[in-house]
């Protein structure tokens, strides 16, 4: 993984400072009718170019204004798999930590919360010989998971061809904390400052592309709901990073 390769990603507001080692990503105060994002990544959203594959190692050393953030957050490897208004180009497939404010709840993992700060690891079977899904087998799919009783059927079916692992980390989001992410081809090992978090075994197999960011999207998937927008921030908010390999 080379730091330099990373770009800056800015939308309604988004502020992305650097500082010697530090980037700071921040997102202004914002109503829940327009997106916000402040974030670095190294791939091409549009035509899906994602150049990482196992084995891969990630750390960096974080802090953030609150504990209490709007919207998500986080860093590590994913295949970028919604559009910004939720709509599906992919199975999604990640290995990263994650946080969403309590106005998410994606409940990937029976008796995980489906929000909070997460170490998580999702991989979706993706479609044999595709990169992307068809523009149109993608809406016909957002368009059945927004009936309740498809959608509940659809994610109790998913649940038993998806790997995923998670768990909470409790720790205080605002002091400076090391994360580390040794993503391999059968395991991918989730550490905070030295000490294992999360051992999950058949993680994504590649590509996936490295994003570090802060944005105030929510996304509901849990008991048949199916549904995707934007929260409101009264306040300024922001991450810190500093990139060590």
């Amino acid at each position: 993984m080379n730091p330099t390769n990373l770009k800056t990603h800015l939308v309604g507001g988004g502020r992305a400072e650097q500082g010697g080692d530090v980037w700071r990503l921040t997102l202004p105060a914002t109503t829940d009718a327009a997106y916000s994002d402040a974030q670095l990544d190294d791939y091409d959203a549009v035509i899906r170019d994602f150049a990482h594959w196992p084995p891969q190692r990630f750390k960096l050393r974080a802090r953030f204004s609150s504990n209490t953030l709007k919207g998500t957050a986080g860093f590590g490897f994913w295949n970028h798999p919604f559009g910004q208004e939720g709509q599906m180009q992919a199975a999604p497939q990640n290995v990263w930590f994650f946080n969403g404010s309590p106005e998410s709840d994606l409940r990937v993992v029976r008796g995980v919360p489906g929000h909070g700060f997460k170490a998580a690891m999702l991989n979706s079977p993706q479609m044999a010989g595709a990169t992307a899904m068809p523009r149109g087998v993608g809406r016909l799919l957002d368009r059945l998971l927004a009936i309740r009783p498809l959608a509940r059927l659809a994610m109790t079916a998913a649940q038993s061809v998806v790997r995923a692992g998670e768990t909470l980390l409790s720790l205080d989001m605002t002091q400076w904390h090391e994360y580390e992410l040794d993503w391999r081809m059968d395991e991918a090992v989730f550490r905070v400052d030295g000490q294992d978090v999360l051992r999950v075994s058949k993680p994504p197999p590649g590509p996936l592309g490295l994003v570090i960011w802060i944005d105030n999207y929510k996304a509901v998937a849990a008991e048949g709901r199916y549904e995707f927008g934007y929260v409101a921030c009264a306040d300024e908010q922001w991450m810190e990073v500093e990139m060590l390999t």
